[in-house]
């Protein structure tokens, strides 16, 4: 929960969630911070553990000194990840925002895989074995550009022939900040979410952007973060490798 969301919703299970969701985002990110920051966080812990408790214990009387209270915990721990641990509204796990995804095989035709993206209105789809193993990424450019290069219509070629083997992938429990870096550096909008090789879902650029959005607005430094994956992921192959080569 947001912490718009904490100013406007008084119920003692609302505010507790506000307060769980906050702890859980520290200790995500517990590793990346100073001795000085831990010792600030333990101080907000305890207050977070005796309004906890409070919460339980009075949700009776309730009131909204009680929300106002809860609303600057959890922007002191937000503050406080920004500015000693990386980007707080990023430190969430992939299952938080990680969603379904349809596959194809590669044995499947490349019209299969198109009429799949357009009936899914995506731009890429995951590739798996009949084992349900991750082996590739279709998308719609590799379609356009098999067609192009080779002459035929899509039927007469499988995902295989033109799927993406080298795939970057991630866990559920990485945080959002691990997976904008591999975009960044593996220049790619989607990345598919495993399971010991097995495919669970995907987080996209958009799905995080929508996170950022939800959680009450971006924070200056998520939004940097966001812009700076934004710039990686559309930088033309031939110009990341001129880049490269000066």
């Amino acid at each position: 929960m947001s912490t718009t969301d904490v100013s406007k919703s008084h119920s003692a299970k609302d505010l507790i969630e506000a307060l769980s969701t906050a702890r859980s985002r520290a200790r995500v990110q517990l590793h990346l911070l100073s001795l000085d920051a831990r010792d600030s966080w333990h101080e907000l812990e305890s207050k977070i553990d005796t309004m906890q408790s409070q919460l339980e214990n009075d949700s009776d009387r309730l009131s909204a000194s009680a929300a106002k209270k809860v609303r600057e915990l959890t922007q002191a721990v937000k503050e406080l990840l920004q500015q000693h641990g990386g980007v707080a509204e990023l430190a969430i796990p992939a299952a938080r925002v990680m969603r379904p995804v349809q596959t194809c095989r590669p044995s499947d035709t490349l019209n299969d895989a198109a009429r799949l993206m357009w009936e899914l209105d995506c731009g890429a789809v995951p590739v798996v074995n009949d084992a349900g193993s991750l082996v590739g990424i279709l998308t719609d450019r590799d379609i356009c550009m098999a067609v192009y290069t080779r002459g035929q219509s899509l039927s007469a070629y499988s995902v295989e022939s033109a799927m993406a083997t080298d795939v970057a992938t991630a866990t559920a429990t990485e945080p959002l900040e691990t997976i904008t870096r591999l975009m960044r550096q593996r220049r790619v909008r989607r990345v598919p979410i495993v399971d010991h090789g097995r495919l669970v879902g995907i987080v996209s650029l958009a799905d995080i952007a929508r996170h950022l959005e939800s959680d009450g607005g971006c924070s200056a430094v998520a939004s940097l973060e966001l812009a700076r994956t934004l710039v990686a992921v559309s930088e033309p192959a031939r110009g990341a490798a001129s880049a490269a080569a000066e």
